[in-house]
């Protein structure tokens, strides 16, 4: 499979797409420096004992949200805790079952009343986690979790793990037994799946820079303000380079010249490797629209996906799930009614991964493919869906069709989705998708000539509105009209004004 990297700066904003056989699969966008790895000298605004958290001020609008599960405490972790960090450090993120399940969390480690760790007004250091989502503040960490190249130093918790998409037996073993002799003061590390075939010099310059990193987090800790920043993370495209520029990756394409040297310094200290696979864009043309990713992006803001079979798929995000309904529409190329859903829902699945990781959607995931009564081909519908999300590398998990013929998943959360990131709500349909008809607001301005005739009197009418409406009186609703001036005994004149929106009218009593 060719993999490539696109690095797309500009002042305002950046954007990176992964490329992968040519088709633009993953996009990461930052246009204010994301919160995500910054620590800050945090205050406990308010401990909620009832849900097992507290919110905390982090000199921020919206104040941080802490788990009693994800504060350090000298006791040594759970097991559960432990297999989480392991799986986080791929992607920075924390791991989670259940990526609406938050909450829950802290029970599940077995951790202490929250009342007995903290108290209001009480100092920390916290990490965020993860970003602000929706009217949602960031959530956040004690556990302090320092990432490099190969390994994630953890100066509060002494554990050593290895990440689990490392699956070699013998690998595992040796780089555990490299860490294990490196013999740690403070703190443990977790072993990136990065570090694979690397040396122990290799290792320890890694963690001998992140310890020299957590030295200088403790100093300026020691002297910073309430609510303060520390630690800020790496910008996007570095933040990239360490967490997902891996041997697949070909060719990494850089149209800033800044951002080109910034990360090509980078490459020589922590990643020479990476080094030779980098390489700066000079051209006029836009690298995004070399490349197509531009209409992927407009592509992946619309609702309907069409298919190549000339089926579709709806898209529909909402605040509890992701809802995609698999159509057939214009494909009747099979035989019989079974063998086109099948095909169509075999040619779905892929469209729906790509999408997922496109648009970057997460949480619940229900999926209605066309209905099939063999249940072979049911299971081979599955089988293929499960093969295809191993591209993906957020953690998903899939449950088998439900009773009402759905496939429900669950894919993690991780940031913002790419619509939510670029589109805002609607100001006529305020986030419905839809608005009135014609007609509707027609019989509506009707109602209202009918009330204002009432409440004060006038001789004559002036109906002010935007040209589709005037035409609609005019024409289909001119009867109305007629009916409306002789139940009223007064004139109704029409005016047309294309500055009004179609649902803004007004009316004026002479």
């Amino acid at each position: 499979m060719s993999v490539e990297l696109l690095v797309n700066v500009a002042p305002f904003e950046t954007r990176i797409a992964r490329i992968e056989n040519g088709q633009a699969e993953e996009i990461y966008i930052e246009r204010e420096r994301g919160l995500k790895g910054n620590i800050y000298k945090g205050r406990v605004q308010r401990v909620l004992p009832g849900i097992q958290a507290a919110f905390i001020d982090i000199g921020m609008e919206k104040a941080g949200f802490l788990y009693a599960g994800d504060i350090a405490t000298a006791k040594q972790p759970d097991s559960s805790l432990a297999d989480d960090l392991e799986h986080a450090v791929e992607t920075g993120n924390e791991s989670e079952n259940n990526p609406n399940a938050s909450a829950v969390q802290s029970p599940r480690r077995n951790a202490p009343p929250i009342a007995s760790l903290l108290k209001d007004n009480q100092e920390l250091m916290v990490q965020v986690s993860r970003e602000p989502i929706a009217s949602k503040g960031p959530r956040m960490t004690s556990q302090i979790g320092l990432p490099g190249r190969y390994l994630v130093y953890l100066p509060h918790l002494d554990h050593i793990g290895i990440a689990k998409r490392l699956e070699d037996t013998d690998e595992r073993e040796r780089l555990l037994a490299i860490c294990k002799g490196m013999e740690l003061k403070q703190g443990g590390i977790i072993i990136r799946t990065v570090a694979e075939g690397k040396n122990e010099a290799e290792l320890r310059q890694d963690l001998d820079y992140l310890l020299r990193l957590w030295s200088d987090v403790e100093k300026r800790s020691k002297n910073a303000a309430r609510g303060s920043l520390i630690h800020k993370e790496l910008n996007l495209y570095l933040r990239v380079m360490r967490d997902y520029v891996d041997s697949d990756i070909e060719k990494i394409h850089i149209d800033s010249r800044e951002a080109y040297e910034g990360m090509k310094k980078f490459s020589r200290r922590f990643m020479p490797e990476v080094s030779k696979k980098l390489y700066f864009y000079p051209g006029d043309r836009p690298i995004f629209d070399v490349y197509g990713v531009e209409a992927t992006i407009q592509g992946a803001l619309q609702r309907r996906v069409p298919l190549k079979s000339g089926g579709h798929l709806v898209i529909d995000q909402t605040e509890a799930l992701i809802a995609i309904d698999v159509n057939s529409g214009s494909f009747v190329g099979s035989k019989n009614m079974e063998e086109t859903g099948f095909k169509t829902n075999l040619e779905a699945v892929h469209e729906i991964v790509h999408q997922l990781r496109l648009r970057n959607l997460g949480g619940i995931i229900v999926i209605d493919f066309i209905d099939m009564q063999e249940e072979e081909n049911k299971q081979k519908l599955m089988e293929v869906l499960a093969d295809a999300l191993k591209r993906d590398k957020a953690k998903n998990h899939i449950v088998q069709l439900s009773e009402l013929g759905l496939v429900e998943m669950t894919r993690k959360r991780t940031r913002e989705s790419l619509g939510r990131m670029l589109l805002t709500e609607c100001g006529n349909c305020h986030g419905i998708g839809l608005s009135k008809s014609l007609k509707t607001i027609c019989f509506q301005l009707f109602r209202e000539v009918v009330a204002e005739a009432r409440a004060y009197p006038c001789e004559k009418l002036t109906v002010t509105a935007h040209p589709d409406i005037i035409d609609l009186m005019l024409g289909e609703e001119n009867e109305g009209v007629l009916q409306l001036e002789a139940f009223l005994k007064k004139e109704i004149a029409l005016d047309s004004d294309e500055n009004f929106a179609q649902d803004h009218y007004e009316i004026v009593l002479k």
